[in-house]
């Protein structure tokens, strides 16, 4: 079947602040779909359309692999977990899915936004969000792709606070993690290593505690330019086919003009799996790396 797609290689979502603030809870599956479709909005489009899109195009977009049992798993989860808005005059609230209907058809995807969506999504009106999904798609826990955002929207301010109970609500977070040492464990710990590491943020965050109870979290936000996304960059710009790192079991790695990682030894290059992992461990140790060759990052 011949390609017929709606999905571009924009990489910017564009999110009024009410969408990034709203009560709601997915899974990472659940919310790449989501970040992926929002990317085939254009802003000068007048209504939403009907997307059509094939697996193969959403496995390049998502970058790992989908089956229509997985697909159909997926949007009946997402389908059943809807967005929780507060109303204008903020004392009410709507319920609004993010699709009106998905549909699969001898390996044609079509999907379209609920209308309702369109004042958040298309006629954006105060504070619009613009999300890379080169950031977000890369963190493996959809609580850290939730709170990138909302600090994202505060980038300008540096800083910000929320009641934990606020913050707890706004992601749905099931009963286990309300205990406040769980829910710093596999959210705000978690978002923060995932944040640093992937994306354009570096995050901080403190607690304020009235008697022995975190009632409070304030984030610190600045830029990032320590993440892995730029680390690559940087190495693939500035330090092709030198020695780059040494693993311990000696093999030797370097970056060819393509920006691809080989062994020097065989000038074998590496797979994506085996190569991100290798991009890791050099990032993790890249002062050594970086203070070993010519120029400082």
């Amino acid at each position: 079947m011949s390609s017929t797609t709606d999905l571009t290689k924009r990489n910017y979502t564009r999110q009024q602040s009410v969408i990034i603030n709203a009560r709601y809870a997915l899974t990472k599956n659940e919310i790449d779909l989501v970040l992926v479709l929002l990317t085939a909005i254009h802003k000068e489009d007048r209504d939403f359309k009907t997307y059509e899109f094939t697996m193969s195009e959403l496995e390049s977009r998502t970058d790992r692999q989908w089956n229509s049992t997985q697909l159909k798993a997926t949007i009946k989860g997402l389908m059943s977990k809807p967005l929780e808005l507060p109303n204008e005059s903020g004392k009410g609230w709507a319920i609004v899915n993010w699709f009106t209907y998905f549909s699969f058809d001898n390996g044609l995807i079509s999907c379209r936004f609920e209308k309702a969506l369109k004042p958040y999504l298309i006629d954006i009106q105060g504070r619009m969000i613009l999300g890379d999904i080169r950031h977000l798609l890369p963190m493996k826990s959809s609580y850290s792709k939730r709170v990138y955002l909302l600090l994202k929207e505060y980038t300008k301010f540096g800083v910000r606070k929320f009641q934990t109970e606020e913050l707890m609500d706004i992601l749905k977070v099931p009963k286990s993690l309300k205990i406040y040492n769980n829910f710093k464990q596999k959210v705000l710990d978690r978002a923060e290593q995932d944040i640093n590491k992937f994306t354009d943020l570096k995050v901080s965050f403190d607690e304020k505690k009235v008697s022995r109870k975190v009632t409070e979290i304030t984030f610190h936000i600045k830029k990032n330019d320590e993440d892995l996304k730029t680390f690559i960059e940087h190495i693939r710009e500035n330090y092709t086919n030198v020695l780059l790192w040494t693993t311990s079991n000696k093999i030797e790695i370097k970056c060819d003009d393509n920006g691809l990682l080989y062994n020097a030894q065989n000038h074998r290059t590496y797979d994506k799996d085996t190569a991100m992992k290798l991009w890791e461990e050099m990032h993790k140790n890249r002062e050594i790396i970086l203070k070993s060759q010519v120029s400082l990052f």
